[in-house]
């Protein structure tokens, strides 16, 4: 992934000196120096878009299992809640 990134920003760079050098005695040159120049744009944002959609569902799956061990911690606490209620009903009945 780094060499990649290396390699095209070299690329880049060997783009923006044929465009500085040619200017004036090669447009041809210099429109396809500007078009990998805003290949490499396109290329740099469309993965920085694909990163922050990655994060995105990482968060997502995140939260998703946050309610889903808050809900299973409601369950609990109503379990527990209907065992003590048992519970004193059968030390009432004991007693009597």
């Amino acid at each position: 992934m780094m060499m990649t990134r290396r390699l095209i920003w070299l690329m880049v760079l060997s783009f923006s000196f044929a465009f500085i050098v040619t200017a004036a005695a090669g447009p041809v040159v210099s429109v396809v120096a500007c078009a990998g120049v805003l290949i490499y744009a396109l290329a740099v944002a469309r993965g920085d878009a694909a990163r922050c959609a990655e994060a995105t569902e990482a968060e997502a799956a995140a939260a998703t299992a946050e309610a889903k061990a808050a809900a299973a911690e409601a369950v609990i606490a109503e379990a527990e809640a209907v065992i003590a209620a048992a519970r004193l009903r059968l030390l009432g009945e004991a007693g009597s």
